[in-house]
């Protein structure tokens, strides 16, 4: 009778702790080998007079954006104020497409495309997206276009360790196509 109780109670576990980790955000944390809030990987993989290279506008927080080897995506960095130089703190990657005008001090890689620490790039189904990330996100949806939020506040040891306020991913998908995805800390 004892062990029928004991096993019991470790499948509850083992059931509620899957359960658990699958609501759990894993946050991103790089793209194409450039860190969070690490100079140093960024000056290793666009070298160490990439600032040189940063802008802002039209009110957006100073930003370095780089140009995949097809031109058919772009990677913006974002510095806040009063950070280390090259040190990024948020990113966005996102589809070029006929509109958009590439800035000319954009940085082009050899790179084919963009990927993340969690293994996300643009083009995934929604589904193996939120196989990566969990599914605990706010969702809101305009027509075709669906829009997925994912905080972590200063409560959770990871946004802690970086001495940040909040964390967020925002992933935008057109008929479950992942088409938009930024991650990284709020500007205060």
């Amino acid at each position: 009778m004892k062990i029928i109780v004991i096993i019991s109670g470790l499948l509850f576990l083992i059931v509620t702790a899957r359960g658990q980790q699958h609501g759990y955000l894993k946050p991103d944390t790089a793209v194409n080998n450039i860190n969070i809030n690490d100079y140093k990987s960024t000056e290793l993989v666009l070298g160490k007079s990439i600032w040189n290279k940063q802008f802002e506008q039209a009110g957006s927080l100073p930003r370095i954006e780089v140009v995949n080897k097809t031109r058919t995506q772009i990677l913006r960095l974002f510095f806040h104020y009063g950070g280390s130089e090259n040190s990024v703190d948020e990113f966005e990657i996102m589809n070029i497409d006929s509109i958009y005008k590439i800035p000319k001090q954009a940085i082009y890689l050899k790179d084919e495309q963009f990927i993340t620490s969690n293994k996300i790039c643009l083009g995934i189904s929604k589904k193996d997206l939120v196989e990566k990330l969990g599914n605990s996100y706010k969702s809101s949806i305009n027509g075709n276009v669906e829009r997925l939020v994912y905080t972590i506040d200063d409560k959770s040891n990871f946004v802690k360790r970086y001495h940040q306020y909040r964390y967020y991913i925002k992933c935008i998908l057109s008929k479950d196509i992942l088409i938009k995805y930024s991650f990284g800390f709020e500007s205060i």
